[in-house]
């Protein structure tokens, strides 16, 4: 989840007044073609449940370095989760900030499965909220990034991360990074499919891009299908973020995973 922008690799789609105004769900909106809803969490009630938990403190990676279990980092509002980013006002720690992060096991090796997460959220410079799916066994340099906002952009990135695209230097072969134009302040839906063959995000059921396998004899362009991954929610901090402008937040309204609709068994 590095900024690390190469810009032969961005796609940029600018969404049109599409926007997620209203919070709550109606009857048969979890309701999607072609797949099951096999767990959803609405934040309804404190605490979530226990397959959540908060992200371990990583001195080594940006993303954790100041994440907390401090109760005021975790906020119930409205039927929405509340992860914030706040000055650390305690004297004796030498941490200058504390953020909000959770994470929770979200799929299987070698299955199809989509991720929904509707959220909006209110930043400042050098605040990165995200919504992204890191391997569960810590396996470094793979991540899918279905939402990153860096400061006060007025779009998201989405995005994969692999040696491929790093270490191999290859991030525009396919392209890795998409731009997307959104009002980040209002909610949106974003939405992840994962397959064999290719990783697909959406904004607001609009398909606003694919990145597919590919024949290359360079390795490490898909391992997206070969490992356990889990889903990580929070928002990250710069070093030098101007303490005067925090706090930042990332609303969650709610998460959701699919998994394929199976047919329907029928009597010979």
């Amino acid at each position: 989840m590095k900024k690390t922008i190469f810009w032969l690799a961005l796609s940029v789609i600018v969404l049109g007044p599409i926007s997620c105004t209203t919070q709550k769900k109606d009857a048969d909106e979890t309701a999607k073609k072609g797949w099951t809803l096999v767990w959803e969490e609405d934040f309804e009630k404190s605490p979530v449940s226990e397959d959540w938990s908060v992200i371990p403190r990583n001195k080594k990676f940006p993303a954790y370095r100041f994440i907390s279990q401090y109760e005021g980092l975790y906020v119930f509002q409205d039927g929405n989760l509340v992860l914030r980013a706040l000055v650390n006002s305690a004297e004796s720690d030498s941490l200058p900030f504390l953020t909000g992060g959770l994470h929770r096991p979200a799929f299987r090796a070698g299955t199809i499965n989509r991720i929904e997460v509707k959220a909006r959220m209110n930043t400042v410079e050098g605040a990165t909220p995200y919504l992204s799916l890191i391997p569960s066994d810590k396996t470094e340099n793979i991540s899918i990034d279905f939402m990153e906002r860096y400061g006060l952009d007025e779009f998201i990135y989405q995005s994969v991360t692999s040696e491929y695209t790093t270490t191999q230097g290859m991030p525009d072969n396919p392209p890795s990074s998409s731009l997307v134009g959104v009002n980040p302040m209002q909610y949106h839906v974003y939405a992840v499919e994962t397959y064999a063959d290719s990783v697909v995000f959406y904004v607001d059921e609009i398909r606003t891009k694919k990145y597919p396998r590919i024949l290359t004899q360079i390795p490490g362009q898909f391992p997206f299908h070969d490992y356990d991954f889990d889903l990580f929610i929070g928002v990250r901090l710069n070093k030098d973020t101007d303490p005067a402008g925090l706090p930042a937040d990332l609303f969650i309204d709610w998460v959701r995973y699919f998994e394929p609709q199976q047919p329907e068994a029928t009597n010979n």
